[in-house]
């Protein structure tokens, strides 16, 4: 039998909330944003997710098993492991490129070579 969507979501929520609360990992990490918006995708359609993503500022991976299946648990474990950066996932890359490009519109001490020499 499938999960329901409130078991899917109840699952999810409390996975998310212990992340951020136990491992004091803030929801702003791009690899966070990443799994919450998988995760979001899995609530909304209970199909099967299988993954690892590397959690960004760290040497772990995010380790996760979304499954369709009511007597199966969802599951998220963090692992140690060399991340490669040149290797992300595109959905993880255009995550971080979107931070840093809002983080340079937003921070003056982040200045363009043309405002530099002014």
């Amino acid at each position: 039998m499938d999960k329901l969507q409130s078991q899917r979501a109840s699952e999810c929520i409390a996975i998310l909330k212990q992340i951020r609360d136990d491992l004091k990992i803030p929801d702003t990490n791009p690899s966070i944003r990443l799994l919450k918006k998988r995760m979001e995708k899995y609530i909304r359609d209970g199909k099967n997710q299988q993954d690892r993503i590397p959690l960004v500022n760290s040497d772990r991976f995010i380790l996760y098993r979304l499954p369709r299946r009511a007597d199966e648990i969802v599951e998220v474990t963090m692992r140690v492991g060399r991340v490669n950066y040149q290797q992300l996932p595109s959905d993880l890359a255009a995550e971080l490129e979107g931070q840093r490009n809002s983080v340079q519109q937003s921070d003056p001490a982040h200045l363009s070579p043309q405002e530099s020499t002014d």
